[in-house]
C-alpha cells in the first residue's frame, strides 16, 4: 500500500468513526479495527482502482459508500469461500469457488427521487409510506446501466462481451446494493412482499385478491401484472420504464440480480445485541440465461427464478 493511501485510510475511518458516536465505545472500536483490516486486505489483493482510496475518505456521501460497498461485498464472498481477482478494465470482481466463476458487477443506486424524509426518520413511530416504486425506479436504472456495461451501447462504445473481457458462456451477474435507498427501515421486499429485483426483472406488481360477482367473497389471490413502472419525463407528463427486464431476450447474457443491503453493522460479532448479523441477500435468477449461475453458489438469505408459460409467469422461491 503506497504511504498516501495511509494517509487516506485514517481519513476514511474517522469518516466511518463519525456514524458510530452513539454506540457503545467498544462496538465503535470493533467496526474500525474490522474496517482497517478489510481495507488492507482489499488493496493488498490488487481490488482497488487508483480512485479508490480517495473516494472512500474524501469522496461524495454517495461516493463513500459505494466504495465501502466494494470492500463489504469483498468480505462476504471471502467469507464464503471465494476468491477475487479484478482487473482495470472489465466487472468489479471475478469470484471463483470449487471450478466455478461468476463476474459480479456492483452497483450501489443514488437515492434520486426518494423523499428524504423516508431516508432521515426512524420510522418507530407514526404514519409513513413506503417508497416502494421510487426504489423499483432506482432498481431498473442501475439494472439497466450494468446491462449496457456488458453488451454495450450501440454507435457508442462496446461492452465486456464485445472486447473479449467476459467470454460468451461465462455467468455475469449484477449485485445492486440498496443500502442507500432506505432509513432505518431495511428489507430487500417491494410491494409484491417478494423482492424489489424480483419485481423489477419478472413484471410482478401488488397482490391482488379476485372476487365473487355474486357473493363479493375472495378467490383466491396472485399477483397484479406490471411490465412497466411510471416516472416523470423530462419534457413533462409521464413516461413508462420496463419492468421485465428477464422477459426480454436482450437481457439473456445476464444471469442473475442480486438484491444486497450491505451495513458495516454486519462485521460486528454475533454477540454484538442490536445489531444485524448479516447482509440483507437475495440471488434472483434469468429464467433465459445464456449461462447461468449454479443455485445456491452465491451466498444469499433467499433464491428466486421466474417461471413462466404462455400465460402466466410465476415468481418461484428456491
Amino acid at each position: 500500500m503506497r504511504p498516501f493511501a495511509g494517509v487516506l485510510k485514517v481519513e476514511f475511518l474517522d469518516r466511518v468513526g463519525q456514524r458510530w458516536t452513539k454506540p457503545p465505545l467498544r462496538r465503535r472500536l470493533e467496526v474500525l479495527q474490522k474496517l482497517s483490516t478489510l481495507f488492507d486486505q482489499f488493496h493488498q489483493m490488487g481490488l482497488a482502482d487508483p480512485h479508490f482510496s480517495r473516494l472512500l475518505a474524501r469522496g461524495s456521501h454517495a461516493e463513500h459508500h459505494q466504495r465501502l460497498a466494494e470492500m463489504l461485498l469483498a468480505k462476504y464472498l471471502w467469507d464464503d469461500g471465494f476468491s477475487l481477482t479484478s482487473a482495470s478494465a472489465g466487472p468489479d470482481f471475478n469470484a471463483a469457488e470449487n471450478g466455478h466463476s461468476v463476474w459480479i458487477e456492483l452497483v450501489t443506486p443514488e437515492p434520486k427521487g426518494i423523499d428524504p424524509h423516508w431516508l432521515n426518520v426512524s420510522h418507530q413511530e407514526g404514519v409513513w409510506t413506503y417508497p416502494h416504486e421510487a426504489i423499483a425506479l432506482r432498481y431498473t436504472s442501475a439494472l439497466k446501466e450494468k446491462h449496457q456495461k456488458l453488451v454495450g451501447d450501440p454507435g457508442k462504445s462496446a461492452g465486456y462481451l464485445a472486447k473479449g473481457i467476459v467470454l460468451p458462456g461465462e455467468s455475469y451477474v449484477v449485485a445492486i446494493n440498496q443500502h442507500l435507498l432506505q432509513g432505518a427501515f431495511r428489507s430487500l421486499n417491494g410491494i409484491s412482499q417478494a423482492p424489489v429485483a424480483g419485481e423489477v426483472v419478472y413484471a410482478i406488481g401488488p397482490q391482488q385478491l379476485h372476487l365473487s360477482r355474486s357473493t363479493g367473497q375472495a378467490l383466491h389471490s396472485d399477483h397484479a401484472h406490471r411490465p412497466s413502472l411510471s416516472k416523470a419525463g423530462q419534457a413533462g407528463g409521464r413516461v413508462g420504464v420496463p419492468a421485465d427486464s428477464f422477459l426480454n431476450p436482450a437481457y439473456d447474457p445476464v444471469s442473475a440480480v442480486w438484491a444486497l443491503d450491505l451495513q458495516e453493522a454486519a462485521l460486528l460479532s454475533s454477540s454484538a445485541p442490536h445489531f444485524p448479523a448479516a447482509h440483507l441477500s437475495a440471488v434472483i435468477y434469468n429464467e433465459r440465461a445464456t449461462s447461468r449461475v449454479l443455485p445456491h453458489l452465491l451466498p444469499a438469505q433467499e433464491e428466486w427464478i421466474g417461471r413462466t408459460t404462455a400465460s402466466s409467469i410465476e415468481l418461484c422461491r428456491l
